[in-house]
């Protein structure tokens, strides 16, 4: 071997083993790695999972005719007493043909209120082009929860607000084809199709729903302050029956029954400000709620929550059992892993009335903070706990703290280390 090569790889060898060897002595003496965490601000929503039961003023509406049903109204739209609900054809093919029309004279309606309205110059194109945004907000929006009266509704409204901006910059000065067109269309449909034999009213006002399941009246409406937690695990499904053309919701209340857990409902009960509901499967956002009642038997029973609504739309008046998840607050402040929380003594300092330092100590629980490569011991103010972390006020009030020092956002937090106390120095 080349004895130039040779002491290369010697020298290089040597090197290795001593950087090897003084890293060595290094972590076995006094260095040690401690982890951190970064302090970051978070919001989150205080939340119970439970599983609920809609109850509502519910009644059945009956059809006492034969033939095919084609609906007046939308689910969740409100109709007043005596109000048409469907009107009932002989055959399937005349009411395909007579919604159709209906669905058509929606859009000429439109388009004549377009034509006969001599004040569109003076709305401006930015309020024309704040509607269309507006109207495809809201059309996407009920795309994504499945409202389809609120998609045909929305729909309708950005073909007006379209058109209504046609007219407004001169791409087009008139509907005269466009309202002949679909008037022959109507005349067509209506010619060639027969008329309703028949039309179902409702005696009560209140929401339309098409959908029933047979838990219409499982719970007496005006019985809910009576409900018992057995009551709810003993509900009976009873049979629809064949001639039910729908039903009518007539309170704008409706109640959520769930069975919460003993902790959960002495959380409850202490909770004095609003509550939300989220029903999981059957939207994608959560409606306000209020709590009505909390039945529990025992201390350390299960308990029976009752939860008071007013929101309604065309997914949530179909909905019966559903996964809910019940909001009772949203908290912002600084986010520590609970592995980080310690106690451990803090120290100020105060003055007798003869201007006399006085160093007193206190227990209390906080966090050790890697200062450079200082350790400091900072106390903390939960004000939220989860399973794995806190959140933590960053001003509170006078008095909270022992001597007024907490963490701040950004702060490096130890999350696991041993013989850690305050002033420690890390090599």
């Amino acid at each position: 071997m080349d004895k130039l090569l040779f002491r290369r790889i010697l020298i290089t060898a040597i090197s290795i083993l001593a950087v090897i060897y003084v890293a060595y002595l290094l972590i076995s003496t006094n260095f040690k790695i401690y982890p951190t965490e970064n302090v970051v601000q978070a919001t989150v929503t205080d939340k119970i999972y439970t599983n609920g039961f809609i109850i509502r003023d519910e009644t059945i509406i009956n059809n006492n005719t034969s033939g095919v049903l084609s609906f007046s109204v939308s689910d969740s739209e409100e109709v007043s007493v005596g109000g048409e609900i469907a009107k009932v054809y002989s055959n399937e093919s005349d009411a395909a043909a007579q919604s159709k029309a209906n669905a058509l004279e929606v859009q000429l309606n439109n388009l004549q209120s377009l034509q006969n309205n001599n004040t569109i110059r003076n709305i401006g194109i930015d309020t024309i082009n704040n509607n269309i945004n507006n109207n495809i907000v809201n059309l996407l929006s009920g795309l994504n929860n499945r409202d389809m009266f609120t998609v045909d509704k929305n729909l309708n409204n950005l073909v007006y607000s379209v058109n209504q901006r046609q007219l407004f910059t001169g791409k087009i000065k008139n509907f005269d084809s466009e309202i002949a067109e679909l008037q022959t269309q109507i005349n067509t449909l209506r010619d060639s199709s027969g008329k309703s034999i028949d039309s179902i009213k409702t005696t009560k006002a209140g929401y339309f729903s098409s959908h029933c399941d047979g838990y219409e009246n499982a719970v007496e409406y005006s019985n809910i302050d009576k409900l018992k937690l057995e009551d709810l695990n003993k509900l009976n499904k009873h049979n629809i029956t064949e001639n039910a053309a729908g039903k009518i919701v007539s309170s704008l209340n409706w109640y959520v029954a769930c069975e919460v857990t003993a902790d959960a409902a002495t959380k409850l009960s202490l909770w004095e400000g609003p509550a939300t509901v989220l029903f999981s499967d059957a939207s994608t956002e959560s409606i306000p709620a209020a709590i009505k009642r909390i039945h529990q038997e025992s201390r350390d029973s299960n308990a029976l929550l009752i939860l008071e609504c007013n929101y309604m739309d065309s997914d949530l008046i179909e909905s019966r059992q559903e996964p809910v998840e019940i909001g009772l607050g949203t908290y912002t402040g600084l986010r520590i892993s609970k592995r980080a929380i310690h106690d451990d003594y803090v120290e100020k300092t105060i003055y007798d009335n003869s201007d006399n330092p006085k160093i007193e100590k206190k227990k209390v629980q906080g966090v050790y903070v890697l200062h450079g490569s200082e350790v400091q011991f900072k106390q903390i103010a939960i004000i939220y706990a989860d399973d794995d972390y806190v959140l933590c006020n960053p001003d509170p009030e006078e008095g909270v703290l022992f001597n007024g020092v907490t963490v701040s956002l950004y702060d490096q937090v130890i999350l696991e280390g041993d013989d850690l106390y305050d002033g420690k120095v890390i090599k």
